[in-house]
């Protein structure tokens, strides 16, 4: 049990006390403060986090007997410490009704802006109990713990039927003393201490037993073989639909219906805990010390899309409640009355804000996930703001063996579980519809990725072997790009499966399978695109229509047979297929569907030298001789990324035969690399950005504002700047974004209390009035949150913010004053958040975005040299002794280590740099010109088809090297890149690179009139020797590299072809110059140019 200190003991008297206290207490915090910032990492990238809060509720007045640490110091020889079993304490005399009593109050309510409380129940009350029924505004999305203070005339209720307390310390040691003690700690302790454990028991149940059941009926549903049409190809896989999202028209706009089937499971669930404000029978649900007010605001700040989602927030917005309320006890264990019996710089007043900067400043400085951030600091808020309240007479818990659920910190800890719990609730399987799971959503895209990539391969051959370009050709790249967005899409559905499976069991393969595929898909689009664009480059001349009427049969034999094998391979994979898994019945099904699946493997690979010895006999017979000729570099391209296709899809399914899975990140690991990421240290301006937002909001709460606008002591504003703090490099724009969001937190403070006044009522009629007013409107507001990129944020505020003030008694009613003050103190909190962005000097979102984009350039361009073999910045290395160092990783790591370590890399920055670019429009610019939108949208666009044709090279090349024979010595790379020509354009390329990029970079950066005078050096540069396309000197490189080649020889592959090889460098090389030519055009066109 915690030791506290009563009466004159010295806080330091007895050292060993002190030191087991310490011993007892910290250790406990920073272990949980560690453990529980990890499971998972921080949420996906644009998705929302757990926000906190704080309340400061009114609480009746009460003696303490503890005296200030100040004077125990002085008494510290003297001192003694006692076990203390119950706190002792002497209440106050409490007034007794009457005309007194009123006026008590009312000077009370003059000193805080009243609020109107939500009732327990419609009965009549005097003036003197609806002014009992008041509260200060505060923090977090101003989630007020409403007090429900439920007095007949003058009689006191004892429950607290929300967060706060308005309880006695006489009070609560008769109810401590009514509940007893079990083994040295309160009733209530236990209490909490098993709703906790079952919460989490619940919780975990219901997450992997709904999506034990969501992937399972999904690999059910989709059964053994594949489903073939008349005409012998893979029928589409169709999964079926809940009754929820049937009804809602899935077969019209499958989005909507998604969405507005999770706004609906939420607005119903918060329907239903409003319900218990409004029904008598429900209304005890609010006397035990926990508000369903709040948890319902839980639930608005839990819910996201899917389960993996919901359960990530929901532990965040749990933990970051818990720590702040073990901190509670600290700080309440030391001193249970705070500085009510001291003064301020008082020893005991140094303690409180020592511990607060401490906790909040760790916060602050340490890489702790956003979600834990925001709650703790907003709690927190409150929480010492209170501890350093003179006036202060809210009851706290002192310790673990003090613990009531009536106390101004356990109750928010226990809604905040229930909150959790319903939470993951909302997103479980019901008669509504399915489990609403990213894994199973995951499994069906998958398949419907393998799927449609083979139809799409199959139509582009039928396209490329005819004998013109039609229209067809943007029909195609516009099914590639929605290909595209479908990987994009399957990417954010395995951000948060981890939660959903701990990579336990059936569902933690099924993730381990997707994973694996993600990689594959990625590479495969890229040279999905790449032949998209030698398509559109080809003039179907006489020379391609004969050499596509020997080899087309053969294209489309392999286009099968690969959509085939990748279809079955996806399919076992999405079914979590690991043959050492499976007994009896079951074994015998996997062994036929690896029988299958081999036999598919074998079919590809004699495709594959089908196509290999055809394509070089048709070659040979088509263009006199077998070799590379400058008509035939597209076609060569073409049949090469359809064998990348073929390899890709074996790969794969080897994958899948090999019983082989990375391995699993278990919880213990999890924790373990949330340690290690929770011990970094954020950058020095966002720690400085934040600190000031957040202590100048506290500071201002401290001594509150005068015109009563602000009382003193109100941790509103402070708790708010907790969430609307920007994250990380993305600050400027946060500025428009924190105005943005007064749309929110206004307009559901203002909407909801309108709704409130107009449509309740006290009539019976009035709970089935309430129930469908508050499922009507946290519908429309969810639905804003889930659907809108641009207002899905001020959609979540609306709903927390509107179920706040709807949600409450039938007599109840926010007074117009409370409404005001609570939107001052948001406007408040976005103020001073702006300040510490202006103050501070956060950097430009515009700034941000381009060191981004000429950050991945960098890497573009370090790639280029290494894989063409020029030195690091110069070109000095002879062309004709070039050696491509590609090679020798591949001879180092392994082909399968360096084949997408670029592609990662690149991929990381442009993806960063794309997602702070589409916000620099947004951020305010006082001074500076613009945001160059036009220019950036051409770099932006250039620069990621410059990482696609790089990334297909440095495939092409780690994929040959695959295959070269054992022992033998691949010299195909070298040759092409040491000829004389090619060299030279490669040298000018990358001469020119350095000064177009350069010039960008300046352009980008240059924000204002004044007259850029360090250009003209390089733009006359630019101007004097401008670049040709590749075309000019194609007939010189071919020549050279049909010369270097070595001989040809009958291949397996097309692959492993030498002059295919080339024809992809060559192809790719010419791309990525004229990318560079339209960069430095739209770079030419700029006013600053001038």
């Amino acid at each position: 049990r915690v030791v506290r200190l009563r009466g004159s003991t010295s806080l330091l008297g007895n050292t060993a006390t002190a030191m087991a206290m310490l011993r007892l207490t910290l250790p406990w915090l920073l272990l949980i403060f560690l453990c529980g910032t990890t499971c998972g990492g921080s949420p996906p990238v644009g998705l929302p986090s757990g926000f906190g809060s704080a309340c400061d509720p009114f609480a009746e007045n009460s003696d303490g007997v503890c005296e200030s640490v100040g004077k125990s110091l002085m008494q510290k020889a003297a001192g003694k410490v006692k076990d203390v079993g119950s706190a002792t304490a002497a209440a106050a005399p409490a007034t007794e009704g009457g005309e007194e009593q009123a006026a008590a109050i009312e000077v009370a309510a003059a000193e805080q802006p009243p609020v109107a409380i939500p009732a327990a129940t419609p009965a009549k009350r005097t003036s003197a109990s609806m002014l009992l029924q008041t509260r200060r505004p505060f923090s977090g999305p101003d989630l007020r713990l409403l007090q429900n203070t439920s007095k007949n005339n003058t009689k006191v209720d004892k429950r607290n039927h929300l967060a706060g307390s308005t309880i006695s310390a006489d009070e609560a040691e008769k109810i401590k003393a009514k509940n007893g003690y079990y083994l040295g700690f309160s009733r209530d302790f236990w209490i909490v201490l098993a709703i906790m454990i079952v919460s989490l028991i619940l919780s975990m149940a219901l997450v992997l037993g709904s999506v034990s059941i969501a992937v399972g009926w999904r690999s059910r549903y989709l059964g053994n073989g594949i489903s073939l049409e008349p005409d012998g190809s893979i029928a589409k896989p169709v999964f079926p639909v809940g009754f929820g999202q049937r009804f809602l028209g899935h077969d019209k706009n499958s989005n909507f219906a998604v969405w507005a089937d999770l706004s609906l499971r939420c607005a119903g669930m918060c329907g239903i805990c409003a319900l218990t404000y409004w029904v008598p029978f429900l209304m005890p649900l609010n006397d035990f010390g926990w508000s369903m007010q709040y948890v319902v605001v839980i639930i608005c700040f839990s819910v996201y899309m899917d389960i993996g989602n919901t359960t990530s927030l929901a532990w965040y917005n749990f933990y970051g409640t818990l720590l702040p309320t073990l901190n509670v006890f600290l700080m309440w264990g030391f001193c249970p009355d705070g500085v009510t019996k001291t003064e301020i710089f008082s020893p005991t007043w140094w303690f409180g804000m020592i511990d607060f900067i401490v906790f909040n400043g760790a916060f602050l400085v340490l890489n702790v996930p956003v979600g834990v951030r925001m709650f703790a600091l907003s709690w927190q808020a409150y929480f010492s703001m209170a501890f350093l309240d003179p006036n202060n007479t809210t009851k706290f818990s002192t310790g673990l063996d003090d613990v009531i659920l009536e106390g101004a910190a356990v109750g928010p800890l226990v809604g905040t579980i229930f909150g959790c719990v319903l939470s993951i609730l909302v997103v479980c399987s019901s008669p509504w519809g399915y489990a609403l799971t990213g894994l199973g959503s995951a499994q069906e895209q998958a398949i419907n990725i393998a799927w449609s990539e083979g139809m799409l391969w199959t139509q582009m051959i039928r396209f490329y072997k005819g004998n013109e370009s039609t229209v067809e050709i943007d029909r195609l790249k516009g099914e590639a790009k929605i290909l595209e967005a479908k990987v994009m899409k399957l990417n954010g559905m395995m951000s948060a499966t981890w939660w959903e499976c701990f990579d336990l069991w059936k569902a933690g393969r099924v993730r381990a399978h997707i994973i694996a595929l993600q990689s594959k898909l990625d590479c495969m689009h890229d040279w999905l695109k790449g032949s998209i664009q030698a398509m559109q480059d080809e003039d179907f001349n006489d020379l391609h229509d004969k050499l596509m009427g020997k080899v087309g049969d053969k294209l489309d034999k392999l286009a099968d047979v690969t959509g085939k094998l990748m279809f079955r391979a996806v399919k076992m994979g999405i079914n979590g297929f690991a043959l050492s898994k499976y007994s009896g019945a079951d074994a015998a099904l996997a062994q036929i569907e690896q029988r299958e699946l081999t036999a598919d493997m074998k079919a590809v690979a004699a495709a594959q030298k089908e196509l290999a010895e055809s394509f070089a006999a048709a070659r040979e017979e088509v263009f006199g001789a077998n070799t590379l000729t400058s008509d035939s570099l597209g076609e060569h391209f073409f049949v090469f990324a359809l064998a990348t296709y073929g390899q890709i899809a074996t790969e794969y399914a080897e994958y899948i035969l090999s019983d082989k899975r990375a391995e699993p990140q278990g919880i213990l690991k999890s924790c373990f690399n949330g340690v290690k990421d929770t011990l970094a240290f954020n950058s020095l301006n966002f720690i400085m950005r934040t600190s000031v937002g957040f202590f100048g909001a506290w500071v201002i709460g401290y001594f509150g504002m005068p015109g009563g606008i602000m009382a003193p002591y109100s941790s509103t504003a402070a708790g708010t700047t907790a969430y609307l703090m920007a994250a990380e490099g993305k600050g400027g724009s946060a500025i428009m974004k924190n105005v943005a969001r007064f749309q929110g937190t206004g307009g559901g403070t203002i909407i909801g209390q309108l709704l409130f006044t107009t449509m309740m009522t006290c009539a019976w009629w009035g709970s089935i009035i309430g129930f469908v007013v508050v499922v009507i409107y946290e519908f429309f507001a969810f639905y804003l949150y889930f659907s809108s990129q641009s207002f899905g944020y001020v959609g979540l505020l609306l709903a927390a913010y509107g179920a706040e003030h709807l949600i409450m008694g039938c007599s109840s009613q926010d007074t117009p004053g409370g409404v005001y003050n609570t939107i001052v103190d948001q406007t408040l909190a976005i103020l001073c958040v702006t300040a510490g962005d202006l103050i501070i000097g956060n950097r430009s979102s515009g700034h941000l975005a381009a060191e981004a984009l000429f950050t991945m350039t960098n890497i573009l361009e370090g790639a280029m040299r290494e894989l063409f073999g020029i030195g690091t910045r110069d070109l000095s290395t002879p062309r004709d002794k070039r050696h491509c160092a590609i090679i020798d990783r591949c001879t180092d790591q392994g082909t399968a280590a360096v084949h997408d370590a670029h592609k990662i890399e690149i991929q990381s920055k442009y993806m960063q740099a794309d997602s702070i670019g589409s916000e620099a429009p947004l951020e305010p610019r006082f001074y500076r010109m613009p945001f160059k939108q036009e220019l950036w949208d051409t770099l932006i666009k250039c620069g990621g088809q410059i990482g696609i044709k790089l990334c297909c090279m440095e495939y092409a090349i780690v994929d040959a090297e695959a295959r070269k024979e054992k022992g033998g010595k691949h010299a195909a790379v070298d040759a092409v890149i040491s000829t004389q020509t090619l060299g030279k354009v490669v040298d000018e390329t990358m001469a020119r690179w350095e000064k177009v990029f350069t010039l960008a970079e300046t352009l980008m950066l240059h924000e204002t009139n004044d007259k850029l005078t360090n250009l003209g050096k390089s733009c006359k540069a630019l101007l004097k020797e401008p670049m040709d396309r590749l075309d000019s000197n194609l007939k010189d490189i071919v020549q050279e590299i049909s010369q270097a080649l070595p001989p040809t020889t009958s291949k397996d592959s097309i692959l492993a072809d030498d002059i295919c090889l080339a024809s992809v460098l060559v192809m790719m090389m010419s791309g990525i110059i004229d990318r560079i030519n339209t960069m430095e055009e739209v770079c030419f066109k700029d006013p600053d140019i001038g």
